[in-house]
């Protein structure tokens, strides 16, 4: 039998670059770091990940291969193993490219530095080992060992540039002084009220806000360095922090005045260590404020906040829609789409009527108006703009499916926010059954199993839902055992869409999800 080294090569394309983009993906969603990619590695999504049916394949190959080292005669053999083993998983590739379920990182220079370091690694192992089916069987059983490498010696490098860029967008910051600045950060909502506030701002001001999921220094550093001028008059940032004293940096770079903090809680509870070092964390947002001498706006329905050491020459607003607070809203009525309520703020109640639905929505416009007052917006303009607001793409976004209501929540997950987002599918009537597709809450640590036992707890006993499909691993075996204990119906624990009846309303939470919910369009046109 002849070999054919071009064929050889051609097969081996779509397994390895399928690789290559998953692990891009896990490296990039991990933002580089080491201390989020250390809680990866103790999850079975890690194991699974590497220890799969391929896997099981590959690594005997890559040992039976080994042979061909001592006998050229066993060449033809090797050569006839790896071609059908790079045709099988080309086409269960071409299947997932087919079915739309691969997964592709997000285009960034980073991500392109990285893949030329790549491929520079690549090919020295390639000369190293003079061997075809070696170099092959190395990139499919031990890739991410190649992407890994290549994302360390990226560091010094990469590192060296973002302290660069920080520095100077710490010179244009401090230097930019007309555009208000307000930054705004907690464990979630962060996004959704940003795009609120701007659009409101918006009506009247010239806005420069961080775009999307844009949160991290080097991101708004980038911004601040391209966009951030004088001809501004409010620049609102939504950053983030996983560590004790990140912020300090965060809030070097933008200078803020005004904060907002409107929940502390469980997300990315492996890297603070503890509640308690998240609770210290997400603090330190006041002290720019307090050496500005403005104002923060606190989330008083929020426990861990209610914890959090404040200095006392602080100047503080408290908003909620319930306990009495510095500003506080009661909802009067919801119908026809429109939610209408009463704010309460410096001893002046106003009645206002937004498009925006359920409680959570009335409790970030609480701080968002109690905001708006403190720097005088006009109330006409403020009503106007209630009326207009649009939801960030992803974020509870109601698509109408012929006879089916799909809500999209996959832009974020965390506990609390699926408890309060379970609310919208009991706003609705005249459906069948109420189906929660939902991923894993990610980075909870040493807590993850607890919290999602209380999560699953909640759902089955309070019937938050009539069937529930869970689209990811690390707490599939526990999982059903859960909910059959809390009297959840075996039947009702599904594990595909193909049987969705007539007037069923489905909730799709977090990433995976958002894979089965573009399945499902596409299968569906």
């Amino acid at each position: 039998m002849e070999i054919n080294y071009e064929l050889l090569i051609s097969l081996s394309i779509l397994p390895i670059l399928n690789k290559v983009l998953f692990w891009f993906f896990t490296i990039q969603l991990k933002e580089y770091r080491f201390d989020r990619f250390k809680e990866y590695l103790f999850t079975n999504q890690w194991k699974k990940a590497i220890f799969n049916f391929l896997f099981y394949i590959e690594f005997p190959i890559f040992i039976f291969v080994f042979g061909y080292f001592f006998s050229p005669l066993f060449e033809i053999y090797a050569y006839q193993v790896v071609v059908y083993l790079l045709l099988v998983e080309s086409i269960f590739v071409l299947s997932k490219i087919l079915r739309r379920k691969i997964i592709i990182p997000k285009f960034t220079s980073r991500l392109l530095f990285t893949s030329f370091i790549f491929i520079f690694v690549e090919t020295i192992f390639f000369f190293i080992l003079k061997n075809y089916y070696l170099f092959i069987l190395l990139n499919l059983v031990f890739n991410f060992f190649f992407i890994f490498l290549s994302v360390f010696i990226s560091f010094p490098l990469v590192n060296y540039l973002k302290n660069k860029r920080i520095i100077e967008a710490k010179k244009i910051s401090k230097s930019v002084n007309k555009p208000l600045k307000i930054w705004i950060t907690w464990s979630y909502w962060k996004s959704s009220v940003k795009e609120y506030l701007t659009q409101i701002l918006e009506k009247q001001n010239k806005v420069l806000s961080t775009p999307k999921n844009i949160n991290t220094e080097l991101w708004v550093s980038d911004l601040i360095i391209n966009k951030l001028k004088n001809k501004y008059d409010y620049f609102v940032v939504e950053m983030w922090a996983y560590k004790i004293w990140e912020i300090e940096t965060l809030w070097e770079i933008v200078d803020h005045k005004y904060g907002f903090l409107t929940a502390i809680w469980t997300q990315h509870l492996s890297l603070f260590g503890s509640i308690k070092n998240t609770i210290i964390a997400k603090s330190e947002i006041a002290n720019k404020v307090l050496e500005n001498n403005w104002i923060l706006y606190v989330n008083w329905d929020n426990k861990n906040i209610k914890k959090a050491k404040f200095n006392k020459k602080l100047n503080i607003v408290t908003y909620w829609i319930k306990e009495i607070c510095n500003a506080k809203s009661e909802i009067l009525w919801i119908k026809e789409g429109i939610t209408k309520f009463d704010f309460y703020y410096k001893w002046t109640k106003t009645k206002y009527k937004t498009n925006l639905l359920w409680t959570h929505n009335i409790i970030n416009i609480t701080w968002i108006l109690a905001f708006c007052y403190d720097i005088w917006i006009d109330k006409d303009i403020i009503k106007d703009a209630l009326l207009d607001l649009k939801m960030p793409e992803n974020t509870l976004s109601v698509i109408n499916f012929k006879s089916n209501i799909l809500i999209d929540d996959t832009y974020n997950l965390s506990e609390w926010w699926l408890l309060a987002w379970l609310e919208t599918l009991n706003s609705f009537s005249d459906i069948n059954d109420k189906i929660l597709i939902m991923d894993d809450i990610l980075e909870l640590w040493s807590k993850g199993k607890e919290i999602h036992f209380e999560l699953w707890k909640k759902i089955a006993k309070k019937e938050l839902c009539n069937k529930v499909f869970y689209v990811w691993i690390n707490y599939k075996d526990d999982f059903t055992k859960w909910l059959i204990s809390w009297w959840f119906k075996l039947n009702n624990v599904i594990n595909n869409l193909n049987k969705i009846k007539k007037d069923d309303i489905l909730l799709f939470e977090w990433r995976r999800a958002k894979l089965n919910l573009n399945q499902l369009l596409w299968k569906k046109h």
